[in-house]
């Protein structure tokens, strides 16, 4: 900061200098003493110079007034874990739409698009230093998340952490998700975590459903948070070892309740709340970002304002930022959210470093990525013939393993159904909704790809499928029939990234995610429109999914989330992680 700013900072909170703005009759909370009072604020450049109660005998002086009309002003909100590739947005547009909805500060994973390939995620890291979002960036260790379980566009080594933590606004170490590897001491994981530790940095974690020692062993090797927990007992021995719980709230359900949680703590301050990236792009024009997610706890009985720290000060501590966000106190950026009411958190006004945040003033320099960017699939053709499972019988019965969405989570289930054989190949059962998928390496002319059995997209012809499969982000298809599902492994290719539903020989829907094959840069409600007429073919032949397209990019192919998952490379026990057989004994 420059020496004449800072002191004309220190005029206006001394009252010397007249501001450039004053906030007046706001409700203000105050994060640290769970306070609320009407108060005003002032603002110096882009930073809060003063707090307090006006003094009508010498009122503050400001070049502009806002009055608040007596709303409640909150500091910007902070996503505390959020994977922005998730949304199909790429940074420009996800900035200007989660900023209006109150999101000003996101502790971001770039895993999605690291899997992508290494340049991918470059390129994308300075996409988003241009944006006001102010972006801290976590490196992510695990790609492929899977090692030993798929294939990727990229294979992050200490190497690649080490020259990607000078990234504009690089933070610390993504979520640590196979923490497989990391109890069983795999050698380049750990090199990791021990140059992390050298360097001081926040590492994040991700371990659902472990528990006791191996969890202590976790925890002992650096990791500092969990968004994973899959019971309260589970999230309870967590926090009770020091791990920041992270809750997360988006358009998915979660299994436990924020309020059973919070009551069965003493404190919450190790208590941070997330998206996770788990809301749709409809949830995020139409409903919100972080204040739904604030919606979302308070709807479920945690206090107020204690849900307010967990979506600003709380996290900011967790990442060193609280010096600069996460309050509304003097020296801190002039990020702050007007809301109409803390049940609702509708939001009136967002201010970003001081100014009114609008469509007008969201201007950010155009933003050209590389072609090795737009050019990721690199996937030969395929025929229907690829899709074709053999069975160990010319015809009869098999007992198959069956991969069971359920629809509204992260997981799936892993069931057990007999389906017919003819002329020795698998046939998919469309009245009971066993359908065919296949997850194809997408980085490679002649990659790996795998076949399986899938319940719950419910479509009664056509096929289904994008370039979207996380953690890897390769291509997975749901299909009734072989042809369809080739017709949108090779359209996809042409298309070079995106999500396709062909029908009876016919392209019917498509959407193009040019970025890296996972996101677009167009205007997000023209996106949504895509989605929707996509959807709505989905829709019009039998499949009942709240969003399809978000079922087929998380649910079938992230091999660290329970149960049966698919990879490139085969069926996944994700708890074991071991591969196991399509075709039972």
């Amino acid at each position: 900061m420059e020496t004449e700013k800072l002191m004309y900072i220190m005029n206006v909170a001394q009252g010397k200098a007249p501001a450039d703005l004053i906030i007046r009759h706001a409700r203000v909370v105050n994060v640290f003493t769970k306070q609320i009072e009407e108060m005003e604020v002032a603002i110096a450049e882009d930073t809060i110079a003063w707090v307090g109660k006006p003094d009508p005998e010498k009122p503050r002086q400001a070049l502009a007034i806002y009055d608040a009309a007596g709303k409640f002003l909150i500091p910007g909100l902070i996503d505390a874990h959020c994977h922005i590739e998730m949304s199909f947005m790429s940074a420009i547009p996800f900035a200007r739409t989660v900023i209006a909805h109150g999101t000003t500060t996101a502790v971001l994973d770039m895993h999605d698009v690291c899997n992508t390939g290494i340049n991918c995620m470059h390129s994308f890291a300075h996409e988003l230093a241009g944006t006001p979002l102010k972006a801290y960036l976590m490196i992510p260790p695990c790609v492929p998340g899977t090692p030993t379980l798929e294939e990727a566009g990229a294979n992050m080594t200490l190497k690649d952490m080490q020259e990607a933590i000078h990234l504009p606004n690089a933070r610390g170490i993504a979520e640590t998700m196979d923490f497989n590897r990391v109890l069983e001491h795999e050698p380049e994981i750990m090199s990791i975590l021990a140059w992390a530790q050298e360097q001081n940095l926040r590492i994040d974690g991700h371990c659902p459903e472990l528990r006791g020692d191996d969890l202590q062993a976790y925890i002992a090797a650096g990791i500092l948070t969990d968004h994973e927990s899959v019971s309260l007992e589970e999230m309870l021995e967590k926090y009770r070892l020091g791990m920041k719980v992270i809750l997360r709230r988006g358009s998915l359900q979660e299994p436990v309740c924020a309020g059973d949680f919070t009551a069965s703590l003493p404190d919450t301050g190790n208590v941070l709340l997330a998206t996770d990236g788990c809301i749709f792009l409809d949830d995020i024009l139409d409903k919100g970002h972080m204040n739904r997610a604030l919606q979302a706890i308070v709807a479920e009985g945690v206090d107020p304002v204690t849900a307010i720290q967990m979506g600003t000060i709380n996290v900011a501590r967790a990442y060193g930022i609280d010096h600069h966000v996460g309050s509304i106190a003097p020296g801190r950026k002039a990020d702050l959210v007007l809301v109409s009411d803390l049940e609702s958190f509708d939001v009136a006004e967002v201010f970003v470093e001081g100014k009114k945040f609008n469509d007008e003033n969201f201007t950010v320099p155009a933003f050209k990525y590389p072609d090795e960017v737009l050019n990721t699939v690199k996937l030969g053709e395929v025929s229907p013939a690829t899709f074709w499972i053999k069975a160990p019988l010319d015809s009869g019965k098999v007992k198959v393993r069956v991969m069971t969405i359920i629809e509204g989570t992260v997981a799936t289930r892993e069931d057990h159904e007999m389906l017919a054989v003819k002329d020795g190949l698998l046939q998919p059962d469309i009245s009971r909704d066993l359908l065919k998928v296949a997850v194809f390496d997408r980085y490679r002319e002649a990659g790996h790809h795998a076949l399986g059995i899938v319940r719950g997209f419910g479509f009664k012809q056509g096929a289904f499928g994008g370039s979207v499969g996380q953690d890897s982000q390769n291509l997975a298809v749901v299909g009734t029939n072989d042809e369809d599902m080739a017709l949108v492994v090779n359209t996809i290719r042409e298309m070079q990234g995106g999500i396709v539903f062909a029908a009876e020989g016919q392209v019917i829907a498509r959407v193009e995610l040019p970025i890296a094959g996972i996101m677009s840069d167009i205007d997000p409600r023209e996106l949504q429109q895509s989605f929707k007429k996509l959807h709505q073919s989905l829709f019009a032949m039998g499949s009942q999914q709240d969003n399809p397209s978000f079922d087929l990019s998380l649910l079938l192919t992230c091999a660290v989330i329970p149960e049966l998952k698919i990879t490139n490379r085969g069926l996944v026990d994700a708890l074991s992680g071991q591969f196991v057989p399509l075709i039972m004994e």
